[in-house]
């Protein structure tokens, strides 16, 4: 869909509820969404059955906007929260698209999410407002379809070839040890293996570090990094460029950042945990760091 036209239900909860409500779907509407929103298209005088009963009809997909309130109308059928959700549990949805409604969680501390209409249907739940931005990009790419593009392809039985293909598909397989797909975490790296290079993230989110030895609780670090010494939070994007990206090579210690540019102009941060040095009294060389990738959309 180029534009998918995409109506949002929701209850009047509060002021504060139907400004956050609006948030969303100006957000949506700036890429490329086309938000059918009660707050700009119904007007004073219009019929509100038949702006929820056409709005429903036009939509590719319904943004059910699940807080406490909101589950106790639908499931008693009060006002038109109850109203909608009476259409959208018609045969519109029990015969033709299982996945016409997308429930979001906000302002819920029940222990039921969602309308015991909706089922056992998963939901995306938007109640933390740190995590506003990753939560909106899976909504986003939920409603264009760009998720299920995310499956990586299949690959084929590594012990269906031949002998001389064993050690290659052993590579392969111990590659995965070297490389954390997810936006953020904890990691223990053997340094001392894959040459000094742990991957982080995937796609435009790609970041190649290189790590080697230094000393106990400290350790080299290569590439387009920033870094500076005093910083020992994970910074705010907009405070990035405050940080000196002038070496390639840094020296940093236990409890220190440093912030990674990919090709892309995308930014990771990793903070240093422990450091063990085979040339410090240890068998092997391993670190131990967290990291954040900033998702910019």
């Amino acid at each position: 869909m180029t534009n998918p036209n995409v109506f949002i239900s929701y209850s009047h909860d509060s002021d504060e509820h139907k400004e956050w409500v609006l948030k969303l779907a100006s957000d949506l509407r700036s890429h490329g969404v086309n938000t059918i929103l009660d707050q700009w298209d119904l007007r004073l005088g219009s019929d509100l059955r038949f702006f929820m009963e056409n709005g429903l009809s036009d939509a590719n997909l319904v943004l059910c906007i699940c807080s406490e309130r909101y589950v106790k109308k639908v499931n008693s059928g009060e006002g038109g929260s109850g109203y909608e959700a009476m259409i959208m549990t018609q045969p519109l949805l029990q015969n033709a698209n299982t996945e016409f409604v997308i429930a979001i969680v906000r302002n819920n501390s029940a222990v039921q999410k969602v309308p015991l209409a909706f089922g056992s249907k998963l939901y995306i739940d938007f109640s933390d407002d740190f995590q506003y931005v990753a939560r909106y990009q899976e909504l986003l790419e939920r409603i264009y379809g760009e998720d299920s593009k995310k499956k990586p392809p299949l690959g084929k039985n590594p012990f269906s070839d031949d002998l001389g293909r064993q050690i290659e598909k052993k590579i392969k397989i111990d590659s995965v040890k070297y490389h954390s797909h997810s936006m953020s975490g904890t990691v223990v790296f053997r340094f001392d293996n894959n040459n000094g290079d742990y991957l982080l993230g995937d796609g435009e989110y790609l970041f190649k570090t290189h790590w080697s030895r230094a000393g106990n609780n400290s350790i080299y670090v290569s590439g387009k990094i920033g870094f500076d010494v005093d910083v020992t939070v994970f910074p705010n994007i907009d405070s990035l460029h405050m940080l000196d990206f002038s070496s390639r090579l840094r020296t940093i210690r236990t409890g220190q950042i440093v912030v990674f540019e990919n090709q892309y102009h995308h930014f990771a941060a990793i903070k240093l945990g422990t450091v063990k040095s085979s040339s410090h009294g240890y068998s092997y060389d391993e670190m131990t760091f967290e990291y954040h990738i900033y998702n910019i959309t």
